[in-house]
């Protein structure tokens, strides 16, 4: 069963598609799953302009990287980089055991994009 987070972003994604403008490149794929997503992201100055993804496998994956999009989106990287752990746990809300993949998608998408800048 999905949670109430995972099916509205799920059944309403807000940044879905392609963008033309980017300048850094995300990419994460469980070869367990086969779940994959790409991300373009545009920073100008240290900030998060906007983010696009295209991404391949299951609801809460796809998810996932909607929530990561929408959560990047006009911060800087600095705050993307102190965001505590915690609170990037809570971001997906309450996952059953065969959803906590997307726990690790949503880790390495962090872990890229602070490493990426």
């Amino acid at each position: 069963m999905y949670n109430s987070i995972i099916v509205d972003y799920f059944s309403n994604p807000r940044h879905s598609g392609e963008l033309t403008d980017a300048n850094m490149e995300l990419k994460i794929g469980n070869s367990v799953c086969g779940d994959t997503i790409f991300m373009s992201v545009k920073v100008e100055d240290g900030e998060i302009l906007d983010a696009k993804y295209k991404a391949y496998g299951c609801a809460t994956s796809l998810a996932t990287a909607d929530i990561f999009a929408e959560f990047i989106i006009n911060k800087s990287i600095e705050e993307i980089k102190q965001q505590p752990q915690h609170e990037i746990d809570k971001m997906l809300g309450e996952l059953e055991p065969p959803q906590m993949h997307c726990l690790n998608i949503l880790h390495e998408l962090f872990e890229q994009i602070r490493s990426a800048a």
